[in-house]
């Protein structure tokens, strides 16, 4: 259900290396970084807000992990995130960022959508749910 695509290499000579990604959003997005072993969210998305529906976000440096479940589900499930890399989580599917290492990623939408359009769950909860169905 959690989508992750690599960000196309078009470049790479001593200097670095390109990489190409399209975006059809506009407005403010949310420039992120995290420290090794932190969490992010532990919520899920019904889709009131368009940035959310789905959620997008480009992982731009670091390694992370994203564990997620529908709702409703009854497993969680694990995917390794490697940047550079696109991340695209459908709404009603409950997800967790952990950094693996220090990262930096963007978030296509704003703080306000964020607000509006998160249905907070801590993990723990989410796992009693999962048992209790």
């Amino acid at each position: 259900m959690i989508k992750v695509t690599a960000v196309q290499l078009v470049g790479q000579d001593d200097r670095g290396t390109n990489y190409l990604w399209d975006c059809t959003r506009t407005g403010e997005f949310m420039l992120c970084y995290r420290h090794a072993g932190s969490s992010s969210g532990q919520h899920y998305h019904t889709g009131i807000s368009d940035n959310k529906n789905p959620e997008i976000m480009f992982l731009l440096t670091g390694k992370a992990l994203i564990h997620w479940c529908p709702v409703g589900g009854d497993e969680i499930q694990t995917t390794e995130l490697v940047a550079p890399a696109r991340v695209e989580v459908p709404i009603n599917i409950w997800h967790q960022l952990i950094a693996v290492t220090d990262c930096c990623f963007i978030e296509l939408n704003s703080m306000d959508d964020v607000q509006k359009d998160s249905v907070r769950v801590w993990r723990t909860d989410f796992e009693k749910m999962i048992v209790e169905k």
